[in-house]
């Protein structure tokens, strides 16, 4: 290894050690500032271990101004121990400002910027001159390492951590997850070799075949349900190497509030709640901005000066709680505050300045504060009333397959609730079909799912609803939603409804078809669907196929704006009555393959494997066509043609032959016994089958 390798290895050993020393210092500084006598010599005491560990890496490291800023900040420390400094409102913030001059150079050297004029130079004549002044009163302020105890042998579990990168573990993970898909497609295959067994069934001396083909089975299934079962095991493994405490996440904002609180000359606490409440990385980094600006914007916006609270009987020091706990596969966290509510008189007003509808209902007027630009503030500060706000926050929820809502008591406090899955590699969707394209719908915003007949609809103001719990619930299309074209109404039966929720409203999305609920593998859309904002990712499914996951608040959003182009439900007119197809052949390959593509033609198809089941099938059911192969065991398309037209009943009933006869002498005979048309397999059209069959009808 070179030395210039060396060095780059020691500078990024270096930037991640710090950022957890960081967050211990904040940590340590914080608890300082509100500490009593008996707690206060056991937190200098780790500060200094905190401090003399950066000092020691920053020296190995050759970063001199870190260094000479941690040796500092030990002479201040040793100033507090030993009574030539007292705690007060200067010194801490000299205190919180070299941390955060800390953090910073640590950016810089991940950026590979030079930290020539950091910040951090700055606070060393600042803190020399605390400890300077600190000397004057104090004989002795000099301490040995050895005195202070620095040197204390590394607890075994560091000594038995190994660090990766993020990254590295995610590739792994992503890997893990496209085996899952591949296993589960393996054991899915279980049905093709069902299939192949049924059309050996049809063969002559079959017997060996289908002993082999069981053989085959068994091996095959087994096999593939233990691959899938190791791998489901990997695969949770992995996750739980992800998942950290979400106590992790909330660090960062004590500082906040202490420092926001400082600034505003307000009091305030914040408590965190349920901080061993572990989920996936990647959700909790992704939480990290939106709970400081919900915090931020408490102190702020929400929390009253003590002044103000005490005339309304109020502590005078306000509080900001934020909690996590689990329900089912997500994460519900709440930020509340004891402070004076929503404004709604300063809402209604906002939306006047601006141009927008006044809504009657408070709920209503309540989610516009997540419009983009949206703010009720009435002093513009450095913190809020800038148009920067609530719909940042919203966005990066959402980004995180979550959703976002506000309740509110006027005087007592607000509540913002997220909910977010325990992870981003995978999730419990229900996946449905609409438009001929599968679309999964994360399971957390699914509420119920619901097959209604028309006359459980009904019409409120217009709008086509369903009743859900007691409450109306509009029925909006998923296709015209997605801005695709509107797909043909039903004329009976019943229709398959999704009730998605999010961001407290309900909506009923028509679908053509509820297909299951299923752990899913989610991938990113790439860079050409980043700005996708109705679809939050991808997934494979088992048959190889690509589903849509979409964004359960982007859709309802979509939908409030977004009519139905026609009923549910519409008459069924005379001329569309569905038209019955008897489909004879004693081939099973053939039998299915022209059913199938006669049923995509809209007509409904009866099947018979020779011409006496078929000759059975049409008295019992009736048809309004025959289609039928000529050679077929115990009555032929002849024979059957020839019974058909013999019946008074059925005579006048169109015949299509369709079969692999191509001599002129036997067409001749089919259209001798009274088929309507004769068409070949050989030149087999299936454009021509249904011409044809249009034409005679």
């Amino acid at each position: 290894m070179s030395g210039q390798d060396l060095v780059a290895r020691l500078l990024a050993s270096f930037v991640e050690e710090l950022e957890g020393h960081v967050a211990a210092l904040n940590r340590d500084f914080l608890e300082l500032e509100k500490a009593g006598p008996a707690q206060r010599s056991e937190l200098i005491h780790a500060l200094f271990r905190t401090t003399h560990t950066i000092k020691g890496a920053a020296r190995a490291a050759a970063v001199t101004v870190v260094e000479r800023a941690t040796h500092g900040l030990e002479d201040v420390l040793t100033a507090l121990r030993d009574g030539g400094l007292v705690e007060s409102p200067p010194l801490f913030e000299l205190l919180f400002g070299v941390t955060d001059a800390m953090a910073e150079a640590g950016e810089r050297i991940r950026r590979g910027a030079s930290l020539e004029g950091a910040p951090l130079g700055t606070f060393l004549p600042r803190l020399a001159a605390f400890a300077s002044a600190a000397a004057s009163t104090s004989p002795s302020l000099v301490t040995s390492d050895r005195e202070v105890g620095l040197r204390a042998a590394p607890s075994p579990s560091a000594d038995n951590a190994i660090r990766v990168r993020p990254e590295r573990l995610d590739d792994v993970l992503d890997q893990a997850s496209e085996l899952l898909v591949t296993a589960r497609r393996l054991d899915e295959r279980t049905d093709d070799i069902a299939r192949l067994r049924a059309l050996a069934a049809t063969m002559s001396d079959a017997g060996p075949l289908l002993v082999a083909i069981d053989r085959y089975a068994s091996t095959h299934h087994g096999d593939a349900r233990k691959l899938t079962g190791d791998l489901r095991l990997l695969d949770t493994s992995l996750k739980r190497l992800r998942m950290v405490p979400f106590i992790e996440g909330c660090r960062h904002l004590e500082r906040a509030v202490r420092d926001l609180a400082t600034a505003s000359g307000k009091e305030v606490s914040l408590l965190v709640d349920g901080g061993d409440v572990e989920l996936d990385r990647a959700i909790l980094d992704g939480l990290r901005d939106p709970l400081l600006h919900l915090v931020r914007n408490a102190v702020d916006h929400a929390i009253e000066p003590p002044a103000e609270r005490a005339s309304k009987g109020k502590a005078t020091r306000g509080t900001i709680t934020v909690a996590a706990s689990l329900r089912g596969s997500e994460v519900l966290i709440t930020v509340s505050d004891d402070g004076r509510g929503l404004d709604l008189d300063a809402l209604r007003e906002q939306l006047r300045r601006r141009g927008l509808p006044e809504p009657t209902r408070d709920e209503d007027l309540v989610s516009n504060v997540f419009r983009p630009g949206f703010s009720t503030a009435r002093v513009v500060t450095d913190i809020s009333g800038r148009g920067v706000g609530l719909d940042v926050v919203k966005r990066s929820v959402e980004s995180l397959r979550g959703a976002i809502e506000l309740s509110f008591e006027a005087g007592l406090g607000t509540v913002f609730t997220l909910a977010v899955p325990l992870t981003l590699t995978s999730l419990r969707a229900v996946l449905v079909r609409a438009g001929g394209r599968i679309y999964a719908l994360p399971g957390t915003a699914v509420r119920r799912l619901v097959r209604v007949a028309s006359d459980q609809l009904a019409s409120v103001g217009g709008v086509q609803t369903v009743l859900v719990a007691g409450v109306a619930v509009p029925v909006v299309s998923l296709v015209e939603t997605l801005g695709q074209a509107a797909a043909p109404r039903l004329t009976d039966g019943k229709a398959s409804l999704v009730i998605v929720s999010a961001q407290g409203i309900e909506i009923a999305a028509l679908v053509d078809e509820l297909i299951e609920e299923r752990n899913v593998v989610v991938q990113g859309l790439g860079a050409r669907l980043e700005g996708a904002e109705l679809v939050s990712g991808a997934t494979v499914l088992p048959n190889g196929r690509l589903a849509l996951i979409l964004n359960p608040g982007a859709i309802v959003a979509r939908a409030r704006n977004t009519s139905m182009s026609a009923p549910v439900f519409q008459e069924r007119a005379p001329e569309e009555k569905q038209r019955r197809v008897l489909l004879a052949d004693d081939s099973l390959t053939t039998r299915t393959l022209e059913r199938s593509i006669l049923e995509s033609a809209g007509y409904e198809v009866i099947v018979a494997a020779d011409g006496v089941e078929a000759w059975e099938l049409l008295q019992e059911r009736g048809a309004d066509v025959v289609v039928s192969d000529v050679e077929m065991p115990r009555m032929d398309g002849f024979t059957l043609t020839e019974t058909i037209r013999s019946s008074p009943r059925f005579r006048q009933i169109p015949v299509v032959l369709v079969t692999g006869l191509a001599r002129e002498e036997d067409r001749a005979r089919g259209l001798a016994v009274g088929a309507n048309a004769y068409l070949v397999k050989s030149a087999f059209d299936q454009q021509n089958l249904l011409e044809t069959i249009a034409q005679v009808l």
